[in-house]
């Protein structure tokens, strides 16, 4: 098995790094070497790797733009994402446009061998240290949607009225309703939010994500 690798990165240093790192794994031999997001499209078209290491952060275009153009066109390549971000959002965004792997500009020679290896078997392959933080974001991104109460149009309108601190007769006023009516949906709101005044529901709200 022979495994042909480019690598896409603005950055000489990591780009030296990989190199040395690569020298030696007899089984994986590195093609060509590119320092921008044209270079890497104009090089695709004559010549496609196995497995492409991808910067997601490059003068001319980002990972998560370039990754679905490339796999349109040689849907063989597999991406293994390389970057210094260890946002978890960075990794999602890629992993649902198509690469297979995710590593930081931080790992070593053991791991990057691997994860070749791991993507051109078709497999995916994410550094470690980014796992545990996938996992607690997902966690807390469950637990938030679980203590979202369930509003009715109505009440989501009032709400976002509410945040933008308008009194019960201004929103009446506004949606051509009475201000009684007005004030049974703030109740509402402040019953199924479990607080006890609108700068706490507006507060919830916002940390909820429902409302900016």
């Amino acid at each position: 098995m022979s495994i042909s690798v480019a690598i896409a990165d603005d950055h000489p240093m990591v780009i030296k790094g990989i190199q040395v790192m690569l020298h030696d794994a007899a089984d994986i031999h590195l093609t060509d070497v590119y320092n921008s997001g044209k270079e890497l499209m104009d090089g695709l078209r004559k010549r496609q790797p196995d497995v492409l290491i991808l910067d997601i952060q490059m003068p001319d275009g980002n990972g998560e733009e370039l990754t679905p153009l490339i796999l349109e066109s040689w849907p063989r390549i597999s991406i293994l994402a390389l970057t210094n971000l260890d946002q978890s959002f960075h990794v999602r965004n890629m992993m649902e446009n198509g690469a297979l792997g995710y590593l930081l500009k931080s790992t070593g020679q053991q791991t990057l061998i691997e994860a070749i290896k791991s993507v051109y078997k078709g497999t995916q392959y994410i550094d470690s240290a980014l796992r545990a933080q996938l996992l607690q974001d997902m966690f807390v991104a469950r637990k938030k949607e679980a203590e979202i109460p369930a509003l009715t149009p109505r009440e989501h309108e009032i709400l976002q009225l509410i945040g933008n601190n308008q009194t019960s007769q201004e929103i009446a006023d506004k949606l051509f309703l009475s201000k009684r009516t007005v004030d049974h949906h703030r109740v509402s709101l402040l019953l199924k939010f479990e607080v006890k005044n609108a700068s706490g529901l507006v507060k919830k709200a916002i940390d909820l994500g429902i409302i900016r």
